[in-house]
């Protein structure tokens, strides 16, 4: 399983621990960790404390693969943000159209009240004309 984790302690023997934050689902998704977990790692030797690594455990717990983070987290951010992009530009054509429809629908309406203001007009001046001497 791939976990997000951040080195939190250092040993003089090259012994460290990783303090798991976030850990990704089966489906992709990015789940954070109610309680940050200690696993005791001896890959961290090259990573200063506070640098976030993108870790893979076994299911015993034990540490898989350690790659620094930084650059997938960049990655994911610009698909994120432009995956929120195409759903922004997806909204705002659905409000257009929306719109669109209103003001059709808004028209529609204004030309039939002018056309029964017309028609009682017409029958105002009828009725005139047949109560005039």
């Amino acid at each position: 399983m791939l976990y997000l984790a951040r080195v939190h302690k250092k040993s003089l023997f090259g012994q460290g621990e990783l303090q798991l934050l976030a850990r990704q689902a089966e489906d992709g998704v990015w789940m954070p960790l109610r309680k940050p977990e200690g696993v005791t790692c001896k890959e961290v030797g090259p990573y200063n404390i506070g640098v976030l690594l993108l870790v893979e455990l076994s299911e015993e717990r034990q540490v898989r693969q350690v790659e620094e983070a930084a650059m997938k987290l960049v990655e994911m951010l610009h698909n994120l943000s432009r995956t929120h992009s195409l759903v922004d530009l997806s909204e705002i054509e659905s409000w257009r159209q929306s719109l669109t429809r209103q003001s059709q629908e808004l028209s529609r309406r204004e030309a039939e009240v002018a056309a029964r203001q017309e028609q009682l007009q017409q029958w105002e001046n009828r009725l005139r004309e047949k109560l005039s001497p």
